[in-house]
Order: C-alpha cells, then sequence, then structure tokens
C-alpha cells in the first residue's frame, strides 16, 4: 500500500488580496501542504500576494508557481525567494517555468528555454548559498554579486513546472522537483517520467532525487456539463496559446480536428477561442484536466495517477454562481478520500 500523494493548491493571480488570504488559510486549514500562486504579467504581483498569505498562515509551504528567467532576472528572483523563506521561517519553495504570458508585450524574447533554465537555477542557488557569484550565460548573466539577505532553509527547492521533453530532462539533472501539467492518462505520463530518469541518469542523481508531481486543473460541481463547458474553454485557451508549440501533444498520442488548427492560426485571438471551444474533442479535454462532480473527478483522478506521482497540485476553477473556495474544499475532502479508496492508498479512510 502506498504512501497517498502530497497536496498543493495553485492560486491564480486573479483575486482581491483579501479573497486571496482568504484562500491561502483555507487551504491550510483543510489540509493542503503547499500553495503556489501563479506569476503572470499586468495582473496582482506574485510576492506580494506571497507574502500576503505568509502572514495568515503558519505552516503551508508557499511559492510562486511559476517566475521565469525572463521577465524576472534569476538574481532577482534569489532574493524574493530569500526574503519569502526568512519570513516565513523556512516554508519557500521555488517554480521555475519557460514563461510565455506577457513577454510579446514586453518585447522580451524568449530564447534558448533550456540554457534560460539552466542557467537561472546555478544562478539562484548560487546567491542563495551566501557566497559571491558571477556568470556570463547565454542568456542570463551576473556580474560578481553576494544577497544581504539569507534564507532560513539551507536548501529552497526548486520545481519546474512544464510539458516539455526537453526541460523535463533538464529537470531530472538539476531540480528538486517537476510538475507535470494537466497529463491524466499514466502511459502518456510515461513518456515523463522517462525524461526526468534519463535525466537523474545523465546526472548521476540516485533514484527519488526528484519529487514527480501532477498539476492538473478542476471544475467541481454537481452539474456535470457546466463544469465541462467550464473545462473546454479552459484547455481551448491554454492550447491555443500554444500554438504552434504542439510537439508534446503528439508526444502523448493526443491528435486536434484540423478545423482546430486553422481557427488556431487566426490573429484575433479573443475570437478564435470562442469558435475553437467547440471543436476541442472531449477526449482530449478529459485527458488533460478533471470536470464534474466529485465522484466523476475522483474516478478520473484515480485513473490518471501514475505510481511515481508524489506531490498532486490543483487549480481549482468554478463554474458561474459557484466559489472557487468551495472546489478547494470538495476537492480536498471529498475527491481525495474517493481516490484514495478507489486506489487502495494509505489513508483511504
Amino acid at each position: 500500500m502506498r504512501a497517498p500523494p502530497a497536496l498543493s493548491v495553485l492560486l491564480n493571480a486573479e483575486y482581491p488580496t483579501a479573497k486571496l488570504v482568504q484562500l491561502g488559510r483555507a487551504s491550510e486549514e483543510l489540509g493542503y501542504r503547499g500553495l503556489w500562486y501563479t506569476d503572470l504579467r499586468f495582473a496582482h504581483d506574485c510576492f506580494v500576494g506571497l507574502a500576503a498569505i505568509a502572514a495568515r498562515t503558519r505552516e503551508i509551504r508557499l511559492g510562486p508557481g511559476v517566475v521565469d528567467p525572463y521577465s524576472r532576472h534569476p538574481s532577482a528572483i534569489a532574493s524574493a525567494v530569500a526574503t519569502l523563506d526568512e519570513m516565513t521561517g523556512g516554508r519557500a519553495v521555488l517554480g521555475l517555468g519557460v514563461g510565455g504570458h506577457g513577454l510579446k508585450q514586453l518585447g522580451i524574447e524568449h530564447r534558448l528555454p533550456v540554457a534560460a533554465m539552466r542557467e537561472a537555477v546555478a544562478m539562484i542557488r548560487g546567491l542563495l548559498g551566501g557566497g559571491e557569484y558571477a556568470a556570463q550565460g547565454k542568456v542570463v548573466s551576473l556580474g560578481a554579486a553576494k544577497l544581504s539577505v539569507k534564507p532560513v532553509q539551507a536548501r529552497v527547492p526548486i520545481y519546474f513546472a512544464t510539458h516539455g521533453a526537453q526541460v523535463t530532462r533538464l529537470a531530472g539533472e538539476v531540480a528538486d522537483g517537476v510538475l507535470i501539467a494537466n497529463t491524466l492518462n499514466p502511459t502518456a505520463f510515461e513518456f515523463y517520467v522517462n525524461q526526468i530518469d534519463t535525466g537523474m541518469a545523465k546526472a548521476n542523481r540516485p533514484p527519488g532525487a526528484v519529487d514527480v508531481g501532477l498539476r492538473v486543473e478542476a471544475c467541481i460541481a454537481a452539474d456535470d456539463e457546466a463544469a465541462f463547458a467550464v473545462m473546454r474553454r479552459r484547455v481551448t485557451s491554454r492550447v491555443l496559446a500554444q500554438y504552434p508549440h504542439w510537439e508534446y501533444l503528439d508526444a502523448i498520442g493526443l491528435r486536434l480536428p484540423e478545423a482546430f488548427a486553422e481557427i488556431a492560426r487566426r490573429p484575433d485571438r479573443a475570437r478564435a477561442e470562442a469558435d475553437a471551444a467547440p471543436l476541442m474533442p472531449r477526449e482530449v479535454v478529459e485527458s488533460m484536466v478533471l470536470a464534474g462532480n466529485a465522484a466523476r473527478c475522483a474516478e478520473q483522478l484515480a485513473r490518471g495517477l501514475h505510481p511515481r506521482i508524489t506531490h498532486l497540485t490543483v487549480r481549482p476553477h468554478a463554474v458561474p454562481g459557484q466559489d472557487v473556495a468551495d472546489v478547494i474544499r470538495v476537492f480536498a475532502q471529498d475527491v481525495v478520500p474517493r481516490v484514495h479508496r478507489i486506489t487502495g492508498m494509505a489513508g483511504g479512510g
């Protein structure tokens, strides 16, 4: 009987600060061990929001989910994370990703993502270690510098959030954990596990060196079709934003209709989303996200849990008129216990 995955919640930068703090406190009370907060351009600031949650919580681990090395220089990331770790008494975690949202508007070129991530990890770790650090990289560089703030933890955990094969392999080499986004097919998840293992082998890291996490988006409501409609639109938006970089879909055996691809090529993204959503196949939606009542979501999640998953992060979505706090509560108190019973995990009740 294997132990159940640790639970975290991912909150989007869309809530007023008072609501964000309320959701953070509720998550801690419900037993979530971690909270990630999205770092989006032109939205509520990530580290200000984390600080607000930190001031009203005591145990839950907190971190950006995720920052990128393009819009925030790794030295600034290191400073912010060290400060967060100091103020929380050692509860900080760092989520890193290759970014994308808002970079075009900022005039930032999204180049050499694997090199950018590798260089960012080295720089952040070097600075958090307390010594002077300097680097001349392909993407990020730093003249000799030293942080004046010291984190509480000897090693602040660094997680990668990714759906790309190369960055996943890099996570196996250098990260403490990886959050694979929206992959509910165990066979497809195996593809990512193989990339992690390849990276760990390259770096001669021991088994278990990387915390393997699943990051899944969920809309849990009594009205199955209303929940599905929310998540179909969400999956459509995310897939359109990633066009033409759909290689990861091919790698996990997912195919989109040609009519969907034609719409993706349109310049008007808002109109494209409305037209494309009805063409998004149900099987693609259900292979990525959870949608429906608690029992339905539990069955879907239980089928999708790969044996190597040790960390489960949910990003909640609500149907119109529903409080997202209800989704966070139902996931922890109803969906997860059902999954434990279905799979026979410890803690099944």
